[in-house]
């Protein structure tokens, strides 16, 4: 009654504004959007309906008996037609101890806290990396911000900064993906480069925003831990050679499409990297560039196949030495590699001299059996095999622990074994993978582990030699860590100094032209220095120094 008082009129206009009898609950505004932002069907008529339903909406979950259901319900009673075509509801981000987010309570760092300490980009991913855009609740944490930082954003960053880096001192501007590139890692970033475009693209499609999210970590790791570092020594040389210059081109074109493919999720880092690449021509932001398309990278899934099982190899040894405490730079005798899969056997030894050096193995030795590396014993699965064998379990287990390791190998490679054993009469059984459970017992001095078709086992025995050139590659990486907290180039020369115990002295004259080589130095000398790093070298103490040349 108050309000039907309040009246008022517009200068230039006829009649007086009141307030009518009709007053809708609001949420049938909001379900109105579509039409009313518009004003349809007294303008944009033709526009409308071309463009009706909406491609998606995006709403809380809190929100669909309001918004998403007025919409619904409008648009069906009006053109009998959904109001949208896709739909992402975003769950509840929580307190991290499961409580709704107060201010009273203050139980959550205010966000510009957030964002000044981890970056915009953090915090937007690790949301959009979450459950919470699946409809489900999301305990907030800021480790969890912190953690995309240290594993997604610092490691983009240093693989542009590697590029950066080495394009500056070369004096390289490479613009273009590389034609025909020879060297097999090129081939490979290449065909990855069209993958994650292909994989991205089609799980946007699919408003799968989480799952989108994924090829994009997994190229970054991709792109540092596999094609930049085994790669390096291409950047490091002095001649720019062909080789060195599809490296290049490789290496832009892979953070140039990782750019753009991830500009999306991370807006702010995509656009810092892009407006330093970028050459003339190209549009002035990473935002307003077209996004890549797969169809524009050569694709060699032959080569995807094989780098990947190449790194799962790869990862099965580092998981090894991790396991038994064997560090990387430690040289080791020999892997041994068994695998069930032909296919797989050929491509490991195509690549064998890789999982080597990633490995840091003189030797690999292909077996043809994994009993060659382990024993193994088998027990019944009492809870599969009890349902069907009743009173004659105890009699079948019996005889399944009695198998022999040709039987267990013949079920271990997709096989059904059938068994006699002695029940109220001879009865007989098929036995399957699933029905039994598989012991592995290491053979004498080795470390094995297995996955799927795959077993690998190492020799962790260490003589002299190998533990000699364990010292040295420890004092290798002291003294690259020395070049980087004094500040020199990539491409200064040194003369290191270096003592410690006589098992120090042998490795270092043993390799001696090893050690200069792989830290640019033009000499070495055995003398005390008092501004040197005292370092753990193998299990032995030593002090080294550096001085520019």
């Amino acid at each position: 009654e108050v309000v039907d008082e309040v009246t008022f009129s517009v200068p230039g206009e006829e009649g007086v504004y009141k307030r009518i009898p009709e007053v809708f609950d609001c949420w049938f505004e909001s379900g109105s959007m579509p039409y009313a932002q518009v004003h349809y069907p007294f303008e944009n008529k033709e526009w409308f309906e071309k463009n009706f339903p909406a491609n998606f909406i995006s709403e809380g979950l809190d929100q669909t008996r309001g918004w998403f259901y007025t919409l619904t319900i409008l648009a069906a009673a009006l053109f009998d037609s959904p109001a949208f075509q896709n739909v992402i509801v975003n769950g509840l981000v929580l307190a991290a101890d499961g409580k709704k987010m107060s201010k009273s309570l203050r139980n959550y760092t205010d966000p510009m806290e957030v964002i000044n300490n981890f970056g915009a980009d953090a915090l937007r991913l690790f949301l959009m990396n979450s459950a919470v855009v699946k409809a489900e609740s999301l305990k907030y944490s800021d480790d969890g911000v912190k953690e995309i930082l240290k594993s997604v954003l610092i490691p983009l960053w240093n693989a542009y900064s590697f590029f950066v880096t080495y394009a500056n001192i070369d004096n390289i501007v490479p613009d273009s993906m590389p034609e025909n590139p020879v060297n097999p890692l090129d081939r490979w970033i290449i065909s990855e480069s069209g993958r994650l475009v292909e994989q991205v693209s089609q799980y946007l499609d699919d408003y799968d925003v989480q799952r989108a999210i994924e090829p994009i970590m997994e190229f970054i790791d991709l792109l540092n831990n596999w094609y930049i570092r085994r790669s390096r020594r291409r950047f490091w040389k002095s001649e720019n050679d062909g080789d060195k210059k599809q490296a290049y081109q490789a290496l832009y074109t892979a953070l140039m499409t990782l750019v753009k493919t991830a500009a999306p999720f991370i807006p702010f880092i995509t656009e810092e990297i892009y407006q330093n690449l970028r050459s003339s021509g190209m549009p002035v932001s990473v935002h307003l560039a077209d996004y890549p398309n797969p169809s524009d990278y050569t694709r060699d899934l032959e080569l995807e196949k094989k780098m990947a099982l190449t790194r799962r190899a790869v990862s099965l040894g580092r998981s090894l030495r991790n396991t038994h405490n064997l560090k990387i730079r430690q040289p080791l005798k020999a892997l041994h590699l068994v695998t069930r899969d032909k296919d797989e056997k050929v491509i490991l030894f195509e690549m064998a001299d890789i999982i080597k050096e990633e490995l840091n193995i003189k030797e690999i030795i292909f077996r043809e059996n994994e009993e060659d590396l382990v024993e193994y014993t088998a027990k019944a699965n009492f809870r599969i095999l009890g349902k069907s064998l009743g009173k004659d379990m105890k009699k079948a287990a019996a005889r399944i622990e009695e198998l022999t390791a040709e039987e267990i190998q013949t079920i271990l490679n997709g096989s059904t074994l059938s068994i006699d054993f002695d029940g109220d009469e001879m009865k007989s059984i098929d036995i399957t993978e699933e029905q039994i459970i598989i012991q592995r017992t290491e053979k004498e001095n080795l470390k094995v582990i297995n996955e799927g078709s795959l077993t690998v086992a190492l020799d962790p025995k260490i003589d002299d030699e190998l533990y000699q050139e364990g010292i040295i590659r420890d004092i290798i990486r002291h003294i690259q860590n020395l070049r980087k907290d004094r500040n020199l180039d990539v491409t200064d020369r040194i003369i290191i100094s270096v003592t410690g115990s006589d098992v120090i002295k042998k490795a270092v004259a043993r390799f001696e032209e090893y050690l200069k080589q792989e830290t640019l130095s033009v000499d070495y000398k055995w003398e005390e220095s008092e501004n040197g790093l005292e370092a753990e070298c193998g299990e032995e103490l030593c002090r080294i120094d550096l001085r520019k040349v």
